[in-house]
């Protein structure tokens, strides 16, 4: 409790926001397996039209790239729901990053390349504005560090 006493923060509400954030956290885990094996399964179908090789190597060299995003702002949002944020900023941290795992993983099938394009960008854009107007996105360290002095 002392640890929650310099944050000025009670411990009625740490077990109150500790339910809600552990809830996000299992909603973030929930929606982004859903979305890995939603898009698995749809990329199990042969692209419609034939495709140069050349550019398939390309997109899924791209996807490749974005899908190692897609991991960092599933392990950032993951820490970041470990702490209470804006109910928007939550919704954020829970939706974006299942619709960028998704998105990579339609650009590696190469189905309907603009639509996975458009939602892996969208989860990106939505995670890095969330997260970059985030004052609590990184803690204020030299607060943490008055405490133990």
């Amino acid at each position: 409790m002392q640890g929650l006493a310099h944050l000025g923060l009670s411990a009625a509400t740490d077990r109150k926001s500790g339910r809600s954030r552990s809830a996000a956290r299992g909603a973030l885990c929930l929606l982004t397996a859903l979305a890995v094996l939603g898009a698995g399964a749809t990329s199990m179908r042969s692209p419609g039209t034939a495709v140069d090789p050349d550019l398939v190597r390309v997109i899924r060299f791209m996807a490749l790239i974005k899908g190692g995003f897609a991991l960092a702002a599933f392990a950032g949002c993951v820490w970041r729901l470990a702490r209470p944020a804006a109910p928007w900023r939550t919704a954020i941290y829970v939706a974006g990053p299942p619709l960028m795992a998704a998105g990579a993983i339609g650009l590696w099938s190469v189905q309907g390349v603009p639509i996975a394009a458009a939602g892996l960008h969208l989860g990106l854009l939505a995670v890095l504005a969330a997260a970059l107007t985030d004052p609590d996105f990184l803690p204020d360290l030299s607060r943490l560090g008055r405490g133990h002095r």
